[in-house]
C-alpha cells in the first residue's frame, strides 16, 4: 500500500469514527434530540413595543419640564452676570472680586445639576427597559414552553432563518397585553 493510499484510509477510518457510516448516528450524538429552536425580533420588539413607546413619552415630558427649569436658572444667571458687569465701576474690588466668585459658585451647581438630571433620566430609562426586557424575557419562556422549544434565539445572532421560525410578532402581541404601558418614575424635586 502506498503512503498516499495509507493516509487516505487513515482519514476515512478518522471520519468513519466521527461521523459513521451513512445511515447510521455518530456517536457524539446518539440520543440526542435534534434541538427545536425559533427566533425573535427583540430590537424590533422593544422599537415597537406599547410600553417602550409610553416610557419614552413620559420620560419625554419630564425631560421637557426639566429643560424649562433649567433654562430659567440659567437665564437669572445671565441676568445676575450682567447686572454684576454693569456695577463693576461703581463696586471695590474685593466686593466685585466676591460677587463674582459667588456668581461662579452657582454656575458651578447648575452644571452639576444638569448633569446629575442627565444621570437620573438615564438611569430611570434604564430602570423601565429593564421592566419591558424582564416582561419580554417571560413571554419567550412562555412561549417556549407552550411549543417545546428548546431555544429561541436573537434574530440579531441568525444570518438566514425562514420565516416560520420567526415568532417576533406573536412575542409583540404578547408583550403588550401583558405589559402595555409603563410609567416613568416621578420626580422628586
Amino acid at each position: 500500500m502506498s503512503v498516499r493510499a495509507a493516509r487516505v484510509l487513515a482519514l476515512l477510518t478518522v471520519i468513519g469514527t466521527f461521523f459513521g457510516t451513512p445511515g447510521t448516528v455518530p456517536a457524539y450524538a446518539a440520543g440526542a434530540k435534534t434541538p427545536v429552536f425559533a427566533i425573535i425580533d427583540i430590537q424590533r420588539i422593544l422599537r415597537e413595543s406599547m410600553a417602550v413607546h409610553a416610557l419614552s413619552k413620559a420620560m419625554q415630558g419630564q425631560r421637557t419640564k426639566a429643560q424649562a427649569e433649567l433654562r430659567a436658572k440659567e437665564k437669572n444667571l445671565r441676568a445676575a452676570d450682567q447686572e454684576l458687569a454693569r456695577q463693576r465701576t461703581i463696586l471695590s474690588s474685593e466686593v466685585f472680586g466676591q460677587k463674582r466668585k459667588e456668581l461662579e459658585q452657582q454656575v458651578a451647581a447648575l452644571q452639576r445639576e444638569v448633569k446629575q438630571r442627565r444621570r437620573e433620566f438615564d438611569r430611570d430609562f434604564s430602570a423601565g427597559m429593564a421592566v419591558v426586557q424582564k416582561e419580554l424575557a417571560a413571554v419567550a419562556r412562555d412561549i417556549a414552553k407552550e411549543r417545546g422549544l428548546d431555544l429561541i434565539l436573537s434574530k440579531a445572532t441568525v444570518v438566514i432563518v425562514k420565516p416560520e421560525f420567526d415568532l417576533s410578532k406573536e412575542a409583540l402581541e404578547r408583550l403588550n397585553a401583558k405589559l402595555p404601558k409603563i410609567a416613568a418614575p416621578p420626580k422628586q424635586n
